[in-house]
């Protein structure tokens, strides 16, 4: 009975975090480059090998180890990497990456990936985002050129016929290509995290039902039976 309560109890522990993931991923639908998150559920069996406990010597050794193990629901979100459709804004400064790889950008201490292509000209006359984080190039933050500039589909930045400068990119493939003048969208479908939502409220109603039902079994169970 007790079992019960708790397998639905950690259903709904897992069902918020669920409805996290898919808000999250709801509110950035129109961040350029933005990868939606899945949430994992480990699987039954993972979850009690990972909530094993030890049975003190005082328990009646004919008492199952596996009868006194606690509940643990673990969720993970795991990125769906998947691109992105990509869509011309013709402002040069806009950059979207075709296939594998991600921009390096630097606050001056850490450098992360993103694919996200908006980026500014800031006042030290580098490419940077709109939080102030550098652009990378081959050697550091890329000068952006006095003259007229273009990216070509490798990286480099091309101006007065010669190349200045090469954009990084992590985990490039050699089918990899940088379209300037374009961002690309985020590869979330609202659609299809609506009807997640809708899915993982029905499951999470489930579980409070379940929660409601034994609750009543155990008042009966402990104001009516106790009295006999």
């Amino acid at each position: 009975m007790i079992k019960a309560l708790s397998t639905a109890a950690g259903g709904m522990v897992a069902g918020t975090l669920k409805q996290d993931v898919i808000a999250n991923n709801i509110a950035n639908s129109q961040t350029p480059g933005f990868k939606r998150q899945r949430a994992v559920v480990s699987s039954f069996h993972q979850t009690l090998n990972q909530s094993l406990v030890q049975v003190s010597a005082n328990i009646d050794p004919h008492f199952s180890a596996r009868m006194t193990q606690a509940a643990q629901v673990t969720v993970e979100s795991v990125n769906d990497s998947s691109d992105g459709p990509v869509y011309a804004t013709g402002n040069d400064l806009n950059l979207a990456i075709n296939g594998p790889g991600t921009f390096e950008i630097a606050d001056g201490i850490n450098i992360r990936q993103t694919r996200n292509g908006s980026f500014v000209i800031d006042e030290d006359g580098e490419l940077a985002t709109a939080q102030g984080e550098k652009l990378q190039g081959r050697s550091g933050a890329i000068k952006v050129p006095t003259e007229k500039w273009t990216v070509s589909p490798t990286g480099a930045i091309i101006s007065g016929g010669s190349e200045v400068d090469q954009i990084a990119i992590n985990g490039a493939s050699p089918s990899s290509e940088i379209i300037q003048g374009s961002l690309e969208s985020s590869n979330v479908s609202v659609i299809r995290e609506m009807v997640d939502m809708i899915s993982n409220l029905r499951a999470y109603e489930a579980n409070q039902k379940v929660v409601a039902s034994v609750d009543g079994t155990l008042d009966k169970l402990i104001n009516e039976v106790g009295k006999v």
